[in-house]
């Protein structure tokens, strides 16, 4: 059976302002999720379910 990687995901940022996961960190655009997705897959994820608000759902997609 494959692993698969759960990222949850469906916090409000209240305490860091905004949606962390997904605040560009590089002047490349790279985003906090992008080194955790990269990270995972080097330990041999290759499916990820994400678990997140309905009100987010536009937001990752665009990610």
């Amino acid at each position: 059976m494959e692993p698969i990687l759960v990222i949850m995901a469906a916090g409000m940022g209240s305490r860091y302002g905004g949606n962390k996961q997904l605040d560009q960190i590089t002047e490349q655009g790279d985003i906090i999720m992008d080194f955790s997705l990269y990270d995972a897959y080097q330990a041999g994820f290759r499916r990820v379910c994400f678990i997140i608000k309905h009100d987010f759902e536009d937001i990752f997609k665009a990610h």
